[in-house]
């Protein structure tokens, strides 16, 4: 199922295709080399495929990370590993783009994907105002 989204910035708007449906969220994500030594920055879109991790410390794709957050509905831990698919400089007004990572979930157990797709419907059917 693909979804398309609407970025406004400035005067411009760009409307940016997705193979599964996204939801915009906002929530602590620790992630790192070692699950022993974990960094923490904020996820501001997932899929049940990935998420986009908003930060100023941006690694080379792919990049293989341990990655643990939990949802905001059920306070499940969900960890996993994932990989750098693609990132983003510095933040960057004249695109639009926020400075991060898009992140590849590698061995997300199915049980955990049923968990974030109910999730991203039960979001997506909350007014944003």
């Amino acid at each position: 199922m693909n979804s398309t989204h609407t970025y406004r910035c400035g005067g411009t708007t760009i409307q940016v295709r997705y193979r599964q449906p996204r939801s915009r969220v906002r929530f602590a994500v620790f992630y790192g080399n070692d699950e022993r030594e974990l960094m923490t920055d904020y996820a501001v879109n997932m899929s049940s495929g990935g998420i986009f991790l908003e930060s100023d410390r941006v690694l080379p794709v792919n990049t293989t990370l341990h990655v643990e957050f939990s949802l905001p509905v059920n306070n499940r831990r969900i960890t996993c590993h994932s990989r750098v698919a693609w990132n983003s400089g510095s933040g960057n007004a004249k695109t639009c783009r926020r400075s991060g990572m898009g992140l590849q979930f590698l061995d997300l157990p199915l049980e955990e994907m049923h968990v974030i797709r109910n999730y991203i419907a039960e979001v997506g059917l909350k007014a944003v105002w």
